[in-house]
């Protein structure tokens, strides 16, 4: 089984990304680290959403796996599905599930 897509992030900034997020991106690591996770997403309505998830994974709620539309670095976009949740050293993981381009 191959690797999902994923990043480490401390619910606003990226901190790390996998090979497999960076080939779902289509972007280099360094493009990657450090920008704020809401850049990726294409719609304010997703933008807003998605805030509200990381709000409540920060007050350690949990929150449910939800389908998002985002944005490559090469301009292209696609849909993904999310699920979240905290590690150990106060951080937190997203893994993404491809659905399609959009």
């Amino acid at each position: 089984m191959s690797e999902l897509p994923s990043f480490v992030h401390d619910t606003r900034h990226i901190l790390f990304v996998n090979a497999a997020g960076c080939a779902l991106f289509r972007c280099t690591p360094e493009a990657l680290v450090d920008l704020d996770m809401m850049e990726l997403l294409i719609d304010d309505d997703f933008r807003g959403l998605a805030r509200l998830r990381m709000s409540q994974l920060r007050d350690n709620r949990e929150v449910k796996p939800m389908r998002y539309r985002y944005r490559r670095c090469d301009g292209s976009a696609f849909w993904a599905t999310v699920n979240s949740g905290s590690l150990l050293d106060g951080t937190f993981r997203t893994t993404l599930i491809y659905e399609g381009e959009a």
